[in-house]
């Protein structure tokens, strides 16, 4: 019994490593740490704890086309979980662009969802809805559209993937599933 109290108090006694505020260098290695993980998944909890000080880090990351695919994709998830101020015009400029890699585009369109105010969701995500050459891109702003309006767009996502063939309308198979969840 003695031990747990004493547990209890060390344990009550330790800083808060979230609360704690890191230093420039502390923010940089832990960003580095983040991109580089292979089998762990970083949550947005993780990404907000770094701060503010982690968005250049990566707005220069997701924007380097010398980075590796994989390492740009992480840095806009880091990006739409921070939500910084240049957060939502990045990821519309990534997404948008067709000679990305498609893990690059697929992390953007993703994080667009999620940085992009319900009313908006619309007018930012149709474009690529309708107008991405790669159909996964096309399917994955259909599963955020469908998901950022709570169905409510989901006419136009089913338009679309009866406009699709073949292996096309497959990649639909999620936004649809969100449109009938939804009903």
């Amino acid at each position: 019994m003695i031990n747990v109290a004493i547990a209890a108090v060390l344990a009550a006694s330790l800083p808060d490593a979230q609360s704690k505020e890191l230093t420039d260098d502390e923010v940089r290695d832990q960003v580095k740490a983040y991109l580089g993980t292979i089998d762990t998944p970083i949550t947005a909890k993780d990404w907000q704890a770094l701060g503010p000080r982690a968005n250049p880090l990566l707005e220069e990351i997701a924007r380097d086309p010398k980075q590796l695919p994989t390492r740009r994709a992480k840095a806009i998830d880091g990006l739409a979980s921070l939500n910084g101020p240049q957060a939502p015009a990045l990821l519309a400029e990534v997404a948008a662009r067709e000679e990305e890699p498609v893990t690059v585009r697929l992390a953007a369109v993703r994080g667009l969802g999620r940085v992009t105010p319900e009313r908006r969701s619309v007018s930012v995500l149709r474009p690529l809805l309708e107008g991405a050459k790669d159909s996964r891109v096309r399917a994955v702003a259909g599963e955020q559209l469908a998901q950022r309006t709570h169905g409510r767009s989901c006419d136009l996502i089913r338009a679309q993937a009866a406009r699709e063939s073949g292996q096309g309308r497959g990649h639909f198979r999620r936004a649809l599933a969100r449109c009938a969840a939804a009903q």
